[in-house]
């Protein structure tokens, strides 16, 4: 198994980190799903293997102060799950810094990754606010939006609602 990291525009593109993030195993990996799964805000894996173990979760334990959103969408129009829905976070201190992401399904092979979409924000403290273009091209913009929270965001309805994490 290898973990690659991406270090922007510089001459590699790409760094192997794959045994100091312990991504190192000789297992015969098959699959990988992404998940928030402590509700930490940071992903989290899962590994399906061909040989043992057959499952391996591998935890984040990310202890650095970086920012984070997570929203689950929720169409009314388009798909109930709003897949192919395009997300857009936009900072307030910086508009020209737009964080996108796509919500897909089946975004892997024999696995499935969280309907959750997750942005790592880094230094980003405040969201001006978070557009969503829904299947069938609505354009909709939620506001009042925090960085280190989860938000459920339904089509046609125009706000977040904070989805908080049940303990226990």
């Amino acid at each position: 198994n290898c973990c690659f990291l991406n270090v922007g525009a510089t001459q590699s593109g790409f760094v192997d980190v794959s045994s100091v993030s312990g991504f190192d195993f000789p297992d015969d990996g098959r699959s990988i799903a992404r998940v928030d799964w402590d509700h930490d805000g940071d992903i989290d894996f899962w590994v399906a293997n061909r040989n043992a173990p057959q499952v391996r979760f591998l935890r984040n334990e990310w202890d650095g102060n970086r920012s984070w959103l997570v929203l689950r969408l929720r169409g009314t129009t388009c798909n109930r799950d709003a897949i192919g829905a395009r997300v857009e976070v936009v900072a307030r201190n910086a508009p020209h810094q737009k964080s996108i992401k796509t919500l897909y399904a089946g975004d892997g092979f024999l696995s499935q990754s969280s309907k959750w979409v997750h942005f790592g924000l880094g230094e980003v403290r405040k969201i001006e606010r978070v557009e969503v273009s829904w299947p069938g091209g609505e354009v909709e913009t939620f506001t009042g939006v925090s960085v280190n929270h989860r938000y459920r965001l339904v089509q046609g309805r125009g706000e977040a609602a904070e989805c908080p994490v049940a303990r226990g």
